[in-house]
């Protein structure tokens, strides 16, 4: 596993690079194409899409093989597994055509068809796999790389054929000119990226020479509890709200109307995930990790107040992408960082590992201000009542878990967390119940089982 991950963790750096952030920049492009219902400017996005996505892979291939000594050298301290990243490179032609694929999917949301897609990859990655280190263990690790990535790829194919759209034509000269916006954005994707990466490579780094190893391991234990309970609402964010506000991005009205709708959903769901995440937050750390990263606890507890905040962020982030003003989304993105980092330096300095969960409330707090008063003077957007009262909402159950568990102490704060639990779910599913209509959504669900004889 040590081994994969080494050379995982080269292949990843080429692909941030190599790839030019096009398989989530035409999301935007596809989107609209899609959206308009023209088929001419499906055909011409989609198959400059294609031939991007060749070029992305030639590109991380050349890289690799050219980067390979480096990267061997960093990676194992010697060249002697140069020929192994060199093998290797051939993942980047079917890691690119297979996200290309999923890219098509979003796109033109067949998010069914995207989400059997990725199901079925990884279960044919695991039984690929699995043989492949059963009989060869150290040395098949290069091999199922290889494999998986390969398997990947032919189950993607299966999916490619839900997708419609006329073959055309076109010059590399029309390729490059009219392709040209979708690069610029997907430049800009990269440039986040890598700047995301550094942000946090460099905040590790100050935390591990300023303080201690221990508390670096906390940190980054707490992040991956916190990050793998709530990631669901953010993946689905960027698979399905992106291409449907992308869509719609030129009519004024409907965007404005999406954006508050997904805010108010995304706070929904997420009120309900935090308060069971705050209120479970040691048996999760027992669970998951061991009773020696209990002292992240104070860290997770000051992060989940942050989350709401960030889910906001996160919607309308997406309305500067969607506008195409890249411009301004990289300025916005590049500041952001960089007040995060220092905001995460200040009160690691002072309050310690508590203080990083206390500085991504504060960041966040910053960046949803800073947010919408870029787009009310860009846009003239802003949030309805219903989102406000939703986020105080929101931000008051999770406020007295919190003051339960300083006032009352365990175990007696799980009585009162309890409570709090089950009026903010009840509250929660009402509220969502008046915008989904849960009962006919469960009706239907249970019609189509009994049709199709399941019970």
């Amino acid at each position: 596993m040590g081994l994969n991950g080494l050379f995982m963790s080269g292949l990843n750096l080429i692909k941030t690079v190599s790839s030019l952030g096009i398989a989530d920049s035409a999301i935007r492009d596809i989107s609209k194409a899609h959206a308009s219902g023209d088929r001419q400017a499906m055909a011409v996005t989609a198959t400059i899409f294609n031939r991007w996505i060749w070029i992305t892979a030639a590109l991380g291939i050349v890289l690799t093989i050219l980067f390979s000594p480096l990267l061997s050298q960093f990676s194992f301290s010697s060249k002697e597994h140069t020929a192994s990243y060199m093998l290797l490179s051939l993942t980047f032609v079917f890691g690119a055509l297979t996200g290309g694929i999923y890219a098509l999917l979003r796109g033109t949301r067949q998010i069914k068809y995207l989400a059997q897609a990725n199901i079925l990859g990884a279960v044919a990655g695991l039984l690929i796999a699995l043989p492949i280190f059963y009989f060869y263990g150290i040395k098949g690790v290069v091999p199922a790389i290889l494999a998986t990535a390969f398997g990947n790829y032919l189950i993607s194919l299966f999916f490619r054929n839900k997708i419609s759209f006329e073959r055309i034509q076109l010059t590399w000269s029309e390729t490059w000119v009219t392709g040209k916006p979708m690069v610029k954005l997907g430049l800009s994707l990269t440039v986040i990226s890598l700047l995301t990466a550094a942000v946090t490579f460099a905040l590790n780094g100050y935390i591990s020479k300023t303080g201690t190893l221990h508390d670096l391991g906390l940190y980054n234990a707490g992040l991956s509890i916190v990050d793998g309970y709530v990631g669901m609402v953010f993946t689905a964010m960027a698979t399905d709200y992106f291409p449907r506000l992308s869509g719609i991005i030129h009519d004024d009205v409907k965007w404005k109307q999406l954006v508050n709708e997904q805010a108010q959903l995304v706070l929904i769901i997420l009120s309900i995930v935090l308060v069971l995440l705050i209120s479970t937050t040691p048996i999760l750390i027992r669970i998951l990790l061991s009773k020696e990263f209990l002292d992240a606890k104070e860290l997770i507890f000051w992060s989940v107040l942050a989350i709401p905040l960030k889910g906001l962020v996160w919607v309308v982030g997406f309305i500067i992408l969607a506008k195409n003003d890249n411009k301004l989304f990289l300025i916005v993105e590049i500041i952001a960082n960089l007040v995060i980092l220092f905001l995460n330096m200040t009160f690691y300095k002072y309050y310690g590992l508590v203080g990083l969960g206390i500085s991504m409330l504060v960041s966040y707090s910053i960046s949803i201000i800073f947010m919408l008063f870029i787009l009310k003077a860009k846009y003239d957007f802003r949030f309805s009542k219903e989102v406000y009262k939703l986020l105080f909402v929101s931000l008051f159950s999770l406020s007295l878990c919190l003051i339960s568990i300083k006032v009352l102490g365990y175990p007696n704060a799980y009585y009162a967390e309890t409570l709090i639990v089950l009026i903010t779910i009840a509250y929660n599913v009402y509220e969502l119940n008046k915008r989904m209509k849960l009962k006919e959504i469960y009706l239907n669900i249970q019609a189509k089982l009994n049709r199709n004889g399941t019970v």
